[in-house]
């Protein structure tokens, strides 16, 4: 897509190295699904290419969730403090939807400030790849 029209209001995510599997997904935007963010969902959609995901704010579904990133990450972010980033996790749909999971190893994490995001693969040994998404 050339040219962006899109006001500051709408944020666009930008992942330098894109998305693993999607390389040429650099820009995207969240939508909420349903009437407001509150519900903690929503649609990623790329700006570049027609892909589309469905990601969760830990909060609203494991607000214990607090992964540690590592400091290449970080730095590769600019995240200077922890009040810099956010996490979303990327959901897994399923039939039927009370069977969805979330990738708890490999959250998305977004520079507030700068709007640069990455998919970061955690060092854990206990996160896993599928974690039942079920709202608190």
């Amino acid at each position: 897509m050339s040219g962006d029209s899109r006001s500051d209001d709408v944020p666009v995510l930008h992942f330098d190295e894109g998305l693993p599997g999607f390389p040429d997904a650099h820009r995207f935007t969240l939508v909420p699904i349903g009437a407001d963010s509150d519900g903690g969902l929503f649609r990623m959609m790329c700006l570049d290419a027609d892909v589309q995901f469905v990601v969760a704010a830990p909060p609203v579904f494991l607000p214990d969730y607090a992964p540690e990133i590592d400091d290449d990450a970080a730095d590769r972010l600019g995240l200077a403090t922890t009040d810099d980033a956010i996490t979303l996790l990327v959901v897994t749909l399923a039939d039927p939807l009370d069977q969805s999971t979330v990738n708890l190893l490999a959250p998305i994490v977004v520079n507030v400030r700068t709007r640069e995001a990455a998919q970061v693969v955690l060092r854990s040994d206990v996160l896993p790849i599928r974690q039942l998404l079920v709202a608190v």
